[in-house]
C-alpha cells in the first residue's frame, strides 16, 4: 500500500514541475516580446520613433509609451537640456583695421527633436555647424565697429552687449530652421590681440586716459575760475557798499561841520573870522616852522589887534562857554588866547 502511494506521488510531482516550468517560460517569452515594445521618456529628454527608418512620431512628455518591436520600429532619445559650446579663437578685423581674436560661448538646446536628428543627429555635429555660423556673424558685425567698442577705458564707448545681441539675432533664426535648435545666448568669452596690435591697444588706452585727465583738469580749472570770479565780484560788492557807507558818513559829518560853522558864524561873525584866521595861521606855521616878520605886518594883526570881546547881555542863543572861545597855537610857537567873559 505504501509503495503504491509513493509511486503515485512520484507521478504527480513531475506534472507540477512541468506546469511551473511552462509558466516561467511563457513569462520570460512575454517579457522578451514586451520589453522591445516599451519606451520610457525621462524628464529633459525626447524620443523620436521611427518605423523602418522613417520618423512616425516624437514623444515630448515624460512617461511610458508603446512601440512595435525592433526592427519594425526604433526609438531615438534626444537630450533637451541646455548645452554650452565654446567656440575656438577666431581672428577678425574691426572697422578701424585692427586684427582682434575673439572667443565666444553659445548656449543652446534642442527645440525640434525630429529636425535635429534629420539635420545634425548629434551634439558634436550641430556644434560644428554653430561654430561656422557664429564665426561668419562675428566677421560681419565686427566690421562695423572700432576696436574701442570692445576694449576701452571709457565705459560709454563699449558696445559689447550690443554686439552680442546682434550676433544672437543673426544666428538664431537660421539654426531654428535648419537644425531644430534654439540659441539662448551668445557671449564673448575672451578678447586677445596679435602681437602687432598690443602696442596699438596700449597707445589707445593711454590716449583715452590722457583725454580723461585733460577733461578733468579743464573742469577743475573752470570751477576754480568760477570761484575766483565770484570772490572778485563779492569783494567788489563789499568795497562798493563800504565806499557808499563811508561817503554817507562823510557827508553827514561835513553837513554837521557846516552847521557848526554856520552856527558859530551867526553867533559872532567877527570872532568867527578871527578864529578861522588863527586856524589858517596854525596850519601855515606848523610845529617846526620859523617865520620872521615885522610886528606891523598884516599877517600878525591877529595877534596884535584881536577883535573886541563881545559885551555882556548878548542873546542867549549866542552864549558860549570859555572853552568855545579859546584857540591855542602848537607848543613852542606863538600863542593867543581870547576868552569871552560871561
Amino acid at each position: 500500500m505504501e509503495n503504491a502511494i509513493e509511486h503515485q506521488s512520484n507521478q504527480v510531482a513531475p506534472l507540477w514541475t512541468k506546469v511551473v516550468r511552462i509558466g516561467l517560460g511563457i513569462s520570460i517569452l512575454i517579457l522578451l516580446v514586451a520589453y522591445p515594445c516599451y519606451i520610457q521618456v525621462s524628464e529633459g529628454t525626447s524620443v523620436v520613433v521611427t518605423r523602418f527608418g522613417k520618423p512616425t512620431r516624437q514623444l515630448m512628455e515624460p512617461g511610458a509609451y508603446f512601440k512595435l518591436p525592433w526592427p519594425i520600429e526604433d526609438a531615438r532619445v534626444v537630450d533637451l537640456r541646455q548645452h554650452v559650446f565654446n567656440t575656438p579663437y577666431t581672428a577678425t578685423l574691426t572697422h578701424d583695421r585692427r586684427n582682434v581674436v575673439l572667443s565666444t560661448f553659445v548656449v543652446w538646446n534642442v527645440d525640434d527633436p525630429l529636425l535635429f536628428l534629420q539635420s545634425a543627429g548629434s551634439v558634436e555635429a550641430v556644434s560644428a555647424k554653430i561654430d561656422g555660423m557664429v564665426t561668419a556673424a562675428k566677421n560681419t558685425r565686427m566690421g562695423g565697429y572700432d576696436l574701442s567698442a570692445l576694449v576701452s577705458t571709457d565705459s560709454t564707448q563699449l558696445q559689447t552687449q550690443r554686439i552680442e545681441q546682434q550676433l544672437l539675432q543673426d544666428v538664431q533664426q537660421d539654426v531654428r530652421k535648419k537644425f531644430g535648435i534654439q540659441i539662448l545666448q551668445i557671449g564673448i568669452n575672451r578678447i586677445a590681440y596679435e602681437s602687432s596690435n598690443v602696442s596699438a591697444v596700449l597707445a589707445q588706452m593711454k590716449a583715452e586716459r590722457e583725454a580723461a585727465a585733460k577733461q578733468l583738469r579743464a573742469l577743475g580749472e573752470k570751477d576754480a575760475n568760477a570761484i575766483r570770479d565770484d570772490a572778485v565780484v563779492r569783494s567788489e560788492e563789499i568795497l562798493r557798499d563800504g565806499r557808499l557807507e563811508a561817503g554817507r558818513i562823510r557827508a553827514e559829518a561835513e553837513q554837521k561841520v557846516s552847521e557848526i560853522y554856520a552856527h558859530a558864524h551867526l553867533r559872532d561873525p567877527e570872532f568867527y573870522r578871527y578864529w578861522r584866521s588863527l586856524e589858517a595861521l596854525k596850519r601855515s606855521l606848523g610845529s617846526d616852522s620859523t617865520i620872521i616878520l615885522r610886528t606891523n605886518d598884516g599877517f600878525m594883526d591877529l595877534l596884535t589887534d584881536p577883535p573886541p570881546v563881545p559885551q555882556a547881555g548878548a542873546p542867549s542863543s549866542l552864549s558860549a562857554t570859555s572853552a568855545d572861545r579859546t584857540t591855542q597855537f602848537p607848543p613852542g610857537n606863538t600863542q593867543a588866547t581870547v576868552e569871552r567873559q560871561p
